[in-house]
């Protein structure tokens, strides 16, 4: 599946992530566009409208990555067959963080 397919398969889905001390949801607008919400834990009530990009590397597998306007940089290995998240982050404050969550697949926006 070339990155055009990847974000296609994303355009109306919502992820909701549960990683250790926070919950984030995801929702794919379009192709290009991602708005992200902290429903819970730290930093709950952000919200990011962002350009993305989303690559398949496999079978159900995804990068999703972006630049929030804060500047944090995030990167996610989406696992879309096992409902796992693999995620790297930059925060903006500086500092590494590396995750690991379940996906909830809300369904369509």
């Amino acid at each position: 599946m070339t990155a055009a397919g990847a974000a296609s398969r994303l355009v109306g889905q919502v992820l909701e992530i549960e990683f250790p001390g926070f919950v984030p949801r995801i929702t794919f607008n379009s192709e290009s566009q991602l708005t992200v919400e902290i429903l819970s834990g730290e930093n709950t009530g952000f919200t990011d409208t962002v350009d993305y990009d989303a690559i398949a590397i496999g079978d159900g597998l995804v990068i999703l990555s972006w630049q929030e306007h804060i500047g944090s940089t995030i990167v996610h290995v989406l696992d879309l067959n096992a409902n796992d998240a693999h995620t790297f982050v930059t925060p903006a404050k500086g500092g590494f963080m590396r995750l690991n969550g379940r996906i909830k697949l809300k369904g369509a926006a």
